[in-house]
């Protein structure tokens, strides 16, 4: 053994008997892994995740879920304990005895209505043909919802479901649909796309703006947050109450520099940076405590409640749902 690799493990073996070894501790750091969606709230974790406080603390990283269906599995395995879900989700998961309860908002509002020819309003769609991602999930729950609220003739409207946002926009622009509801940034993906293919998408009318009319709300949805094992945030509610603090500066980042935003957000998320900076326009992005949108998420689910209380899992979930 050389002098220097002699000195070295001296060194070392100092460091540990004094509770330093900073190098040890940073490879032994406990994991905070965040399951994201694929939409663009994902880009607000992966710059708190990057740039944020925790990090310091903890091996913090982001994952993406495929699909609700997959975000489900990895709870009721256990694998997932912080992740990014549809607000209705997390109410359900936790109505069916998941121990899981809601942290955050980080959209007020995500899913676009993209089409070939302009839809001003809801009562257009009569008639036409939609294509959209997750059946009896977030786009399809808001799209149904306000159909009947409107009373308009759902028989009237044929609906198309993808297994995925970007199967959504493959089948939209290769087919002969009149629309397709996306949540962002596959909503801007979609009509940059159509450009290139000579193809002219326009967005239709806001989704979220007529969700606000027809149900006299204030024009925001709640749609999706952070939700997590509640065992494992009382077990780690300092860390979150560090990332929550990563989350904010995150977003005020993203906002002052969307095209480095753009440049991490597509390490995660299968949309062209371009998309990404123009998807920060319609993504009506938050980070928002459960507790401050509490009324918020309960009037909307008092709204899911008249319409399918199944996408709830049958009832209103309890007051220990909300966690921070």
């Amino acid at each position: 053994m050389d002098l220097k690799r002699r000195e070295f493990l001296k060194i070392t073996a100092a460091l540990a008997a004094a509770g330093a070894a900073p190098v040890l501790r940073a490879a032994g750091k406990e994991a905070f892994t965040v399951y994201g969606a694929p939409a663009m709230p994902s880009v607000t974790i992966a710059v708190a995740a990057q740039q944020g406080q925790l990090a310091k603390q903890a091996d913090v990283s982001l994952k993406i879920w495929r699909s609700p269906d997959q975000l489900r599995a990895g709870v009721a395995s256990g694998q997932f304990k912080v992740m990014m879900s549809p607000s209705n989700v997390g109410a359900n998961l936790r109505n069916q005895g998941r121990k899981v309860g809601m942290v955050n908002i980080l959209t007020n509002g995500i899913t676009q209505l993209v089409c070939k020819q302009t839809i001003a309003a809801p009562q257009d769609l009569a008639g036409k043909k939609v294509i959209l991602p997750f059946k009896n999930d977030m786009p399809d729950i808001v799209l149904q919802s306000l159909l009947k609220k409107l009373k308009i003739d759902a028989s009237k409207v044929s609906l198309t479901y993808a297994a995925t946002p970007a199967e959504a926009v493959g089948l939209f622009l290769g087919k002969d649909y009149h629309a397709a509801v996306l949540p962002e940034p596959m909503a801007s993906a979609c009509i940059l796309r159509g450009k290139v293919m000579g193809a002219n998408i326009v967005r239709g009318f806001d989704l979220v703006k007529a969700w606000g009319q027809a149900f006299n709300t204030k024009p925001l949805i709640p749609m999706a947050g952070i939700i997590a094992d509640e065992a494992y945030f009382r077990a780690h509610k300092a860390q979150f109450d560090t990332f929550h603090q990563d989350l904010k500066n995150a977003l005020a980042w993203i906002n002052a520099n969307r095209q480095s935003a753009a440049k991490i957000g597509k390490n995660y998320l299968p949309a062209p940076e371009p998309a990404l900076v123009m998807g920060l326009d319609g993504a009506r992005l938050t980070v928002t405590k459960a507790s401050e949108i509490k009324n918020e998420i309960l009037h909307f689910y008092e709204i899911l409640m008249q319409f399918n209380p199944k996408l709830l899992g049958g009832k209103m979930p309890d007051n220990g749902f909300f966690l921070a």
